[in-house]
């Protein structure tokens, strides 16, 4: 391989148009090699607009072609799976969509078959890689507000139904759960830099589509710590957290989607401090480029594609509590 990634993108979702590919562009060592699409036409479209150099009529197709390094996998969350164990098995390297799978279980089958076919897997939760999140953490490891004790952290915004929108569509793994709501669980185990131990969960589920649209969970922390959380499409807000410690707190606006110039706010009593952090790229670039520097040069990454696993074992136990209406433990 040379010193350059050379990507495949597997279909021509929105989100490869609108993040990957701007972010793809302000790194070092990657180049939009191809395109994807099971409508060649329109993946020839895709293709000129976005100056990629070849278009495949098939995903088969672009994995089989020895012009590929890595692929971005935008598909619907059903589909996740299936494309990266045949990603994998073709030699490429993943950088895949959230949530990783449908399951946890599905998700440790991707994980071993990328780490057995010796090929590096990534999670698109951008916000693990980016500077705004490795300096809070900074922060909090410098004990800023003191020892964590709870936070509260959301993420939602108004769908219009009727809708034939894929989050509402429950056989390609939809549900707010595995759209807006996994990202204020991802983001909790990162602020507490461990797995919750329990949870206890209400969701509402759409009795036409038959997904979760709006979910309130309260994950459970060792030391009796607590992270409240909400998330849907039933309602505006977009996302925010705080994260609250024994002397003080720190309000993150856009958490999860960090943009090129953002911070935070470290409150103490009556002072507030601004931390504000200059990246000066799209969001998916620092992730994009920590990959090429984890498949260029070996560098361990900031967090595997282990981690997803954690985020669906949270889901499926919220979705227990939910149904069941009891506090579900995790260990």
């Amino acid at each position: 391989m040379s010193n350059t990634i050379r990507w495949g993108i597997l279909s021509t979702a929105k989100i490869a148009e609108t993040a990957f590919i701007p972010s793809l562009g302000q790194t070092r060592r990657g180049t939009l090699a191809a395109v994807a699409s099971r409508d060649g036409e329109r993946a020839r479209k895709f293709a000129k607009k976005h100056g990629a150099g070849q278009a495949f009529g098939s995903y088969e197709a672009m994995l089989a072609s020895d012009a590929i390094d890595a692929v971005y996998i935008p598909l619907p969350n059903s589909m996740h799976a299936e494309w990266t164990q045949k990603a994998a098995a073709a030699g490429k390297h993943v950088f895949c969509e959230k949530p990783l799978g449908v399951s946890s279980a599905e998700a440790q089958r991707m994980v071993d078959s990328c780490r057995d076919a010796g090929v590096t897997l990534f999670e698109a939760f951008v916000f693990l890689y980016h500077p705004k999140s490795l300096k809070l953490r900074q922060v909090l490891e410098k004990g800023a507000i003191g020892d964590l004790v709870q936070m509260t952290a959301s993420f939602t915004f108004p769908l219009q139904r009727p809708t034939d929108n894929i989050r509402m569509n429950r056989e390609l793994g939809g549900g707010n759960l595995m759209d807006v709501g996994c990202y204020p669980i991802a983001y909790s185990r990162f602020v507490f830099n461990e797995e919750p131990i329990a949870v206890q969960a209400a969701c509402r589920m759409d009795p036409n589509y038959g997904v979760d649209t709006r979910s309130s969970m309260v994950l459970t922390f060792s030391g009796d710590r607590h992270a409240a959380l909400q998330s849907g499409f039933d309602a505006p807000g977009g996302q925010r957290a705080v994260i609250h410690g024994e002397s003080g707190y720190i309000a993150v606006p856009q958490p999860c989607h960090p943009k090129e110039q953002d911070g935070f706010v470290v409150c103490r009593g009556t002072q507030e401090e601004s931390v504000l952090v200059e990246a000066g790229v799209p969001p998916f670039a620092p992730a994009i480029e920590h990959f090429h520097d984890c498949v260029l040069d070996g560098v361990e990454p900031i967090a595997t594609a282990a981690n997803a696993i954690g985020t669906l074992r949270v889901i499926e136990a919220i979705r227990e509590s939910a149904a069941t209406g009891r506090r579900v433990e995790l260990v």
